[in-house]
């Protein structure tokens, strides 16, 4: 959790500033009872009304001292902890976006969101409580010791048993929230993750009437969310009547042993009502370190979260480190678009027993089409998800005009590489926005010429606001060609050199297909094609269509020779004529 502090050195003028001006409002707060003590001996006791007025005015003026005091601790502590809480955010967000797909797979998504949310405001608060409660509860601690110790050394005895009895607990107390605290989040990931599910899938399980499934399914995760939240709140629940246990014993001591001493005559009784004062702020003082200990081991189990993200490697220093470490990676700008997979095989864990692919070995020239076909399951989009580095090939290599792709500059590489997927992902926004989020300064010309390339020009003017339509979640408010349309219109505004379709026209009709085809070949015709297809009639037209089988490749060549050679593109040409 240290290690965090370094995030508060752009805002240490305000977190310093933060406990000195707290440290004012104590000071002001330990003097309140030894001018109640001067007033109670030398004023009431004496019959002097005029120190009773002096006193009493000077206790106001403490008190708005302090209260000043209080004021600018809480104006600062904020300023620093909403500062911390900002940057911590947009670091571990920015740290998100740079891991390589392989890294993203080590988090659920509800787990990433919590992260994000919930345990930086467990920080949050606890930088804001460590920079203005805490060093109150310490101020109080200290100076209400020592002032009971002015006044009467003998009283301070029962102090002196009574807190390393209460510093045991905290430590107790403390050492277990830690685990404790660290369960709490773990099943509150499970409750935003099966929140998230639900509210993505919602059609799917209106569709299938499993709303009673989805609402146990949450209400599993829900319960064993409260069962840990419970089982910490009732140590912290523990932990305040111990010390408030501690606290009335004390005080009944202070109050039996102060009344022998002034009984006889050693101790005045404005001095004991003083003392008695800061003994109860030296033991409420104890309370608050306590409770706000169990913050801190709450927010330690989150920091621990939090860093297991930022200590994750990232795209460009994790899955490729070994191939760039003793090089610069090569920054390109333009390629020509040859592509070669030079006898790969792939496993998602390293381990070729468990292959996904196995000695796939082809080669795309600049301006092919190269058309991929085969059951579900095969490896198809495995396979293209190499080309921009979204996972590191396990055996052999894949080049990019010659060059190893583990050895270019990772944004680089997917700026030249461009994808379209099977499950168009569109964001809140205008369409206009969703065409433009790889080139933000597209001009409407290039915006216009990409949906028109993508057949989505026409049913977009038709739109009430066009391009400037503001889209659901999702782009719920479009259809799925729809979507996939604008999915693809996105990709052509890069014009990239190597540009591969993962079964995105799947939700359009064959006329459509056909005429996005017709564009891509007659536009994109200096930039390699590789097209993901399911129907026969995608791919008919390409250079060259490998057949994929259970990660290999068992056939390769045009439509006529497939339909001659391999049984299965034979079956499945068949299979969709007969449809």
């Amino acid at each position: 959790m240290y290690k965090l502090i370094r995030l508060l050195r752009p805002y240490r003028f305000a977190a310093l500033l933060a406990p000195l001006f707290m440290l004012l409002e104590v000071t002001m707060d330990l003097l309140q009872p030894r001018l109640m003590a001067s007033i109670v001996n030398d004023g009431v006791t004496a019959g002097n009304l005029g120190h009773i007025t002096h006193t009493g005015t000077l206790m106001l003026a403490a008190a708005a001292v302090g209260l000043i005091g209080g004021v600018y601790s809480t104006i600062f502590s904020t300023i620093a902890s909403q500062n911390f809480g900002g940057d911590l955010r947009q670091e571990l967000f920015e740290k998100v976006q740079s891991f390589s797909i392989r890294s993203l797979e080590r988090f659920e998504s509800g787990s990433i969101v919590t992260r994000l949310t919930g345990d930086i405001v467990q920080l949050q608060n606890m930088v804001m409580m460590s920079l203005r409660m805490f060093p109150r509860q310490i101020f109080q601690f200290a100076g209400s010791l020592i002032m009971a110790l002015l006044i009467s050394p003998r009283l301070t005895v029962i102090l002196l048993v009574m807190i390393p009895v209460v510093l045991l607990l905290l430590v107790a107390f403390t050492r277990m929230s830690i685990p404790l605290y660290g369960n709490v989040q773990e099943k509150l990931d499970r409750v935003n993750l099966a929140m998230q599910e639900n509210l993505s899938g919602i059609r799917v399980v209106k569709a299938f009437v499993r709303s009673d499934y989805e609402e146990q399914r949450f209400g599993s995760r829900n319960s064993h969310f409260l069962q840990a939240s419970l089982k910490a709140a009732r140590l912290m629940a523990l932990n305040t009547p111990l010390m408030a246990m501690i606290l009335n014993f004390s005080v009944v001591a202070a109050l039996w042993y102060g009344g022998i001493l002034s009984e006889k005559g050693l101790l005045s009784v404005g001095d004991l009502a003083a003392f008695l004062t800061y003994i109860t702020k030296l033991l409420f003082a104890t309370l608050g370190m306590g409770s706000q200990l169990m913050t801190i081991s709450r927010a330690k189990a989150s920091a621990a979260r939090i860093y297991e993200v930022l200590d994750t490697p990232s795209d460009s220093s994790g899955d490729r480190e070994i191939t760039i470490s003793h090089s610069q990676p090569q920054v390109i700008d333009t390629i020509n678009g040859r592509l070669a997979f030079e006898h790969v095989s792939f496993s998602y864990d390293s381990n070729l027993h468990h292959a996904v692919l196995r000695d796939i070995d082809f080669i795309a020239e600049p301006g092919q089409t190269i058309g991929i076909i085969g059951v579900n399951g095969a490896g198809k989009s495995t396979m293209v998800s190499l080309i921009p580095g979204f996972y590191p090939v396990t055996e052999g290599r894949i080049t990019i005009d010659h060059m190893d792709i583990n050895k270019l500059d990772t944004e680089k590489l997917h700026q030249v590489v461009g994808m379209v997927l099977q499950q168009a992902l569109l964001f809140s926004g205008s369409i206009l926005d969703n065409i433009r989020y790889g080139k933000p300064r597209a001009t409407m010309e290039e915006v216009i010429e990409a949906a028109r390339l993508a057949e989505a020009h026409d049913f977009i003017s038709r739109l009430p606001q066009g391009y400037d339509t503001v889209l659901g979640q999702r782009g719920v408010n479009l259809s799925g060609g729809q979507k996939q349309r604008i999915s693809i219109a996105r990709t052509l505004l890069l014009k990239p050199g190597i540009i591969i379709l993962d079964d995105c026209t799947s939700a359009v009709d064959l006329q459509t297909d056909y005429r996005i085809r017709s564009s891509l070949k007659l536009v994109m015709k200096n930039s390699t094609c590789l097209i993901i297809a399911q129907r026969i009639a995608s791919i008919q037209h390409a250079d060259l269509i490998l057949v994929l089988e259970d990660g290999r490749i068992t056939a390769r060549g045009n439509h006529d020779t497939l339909l001659a050679s391999s049984r299965l593109y034979k079956d499945i040409a068949a299979s969709q004529q007969g449809a």
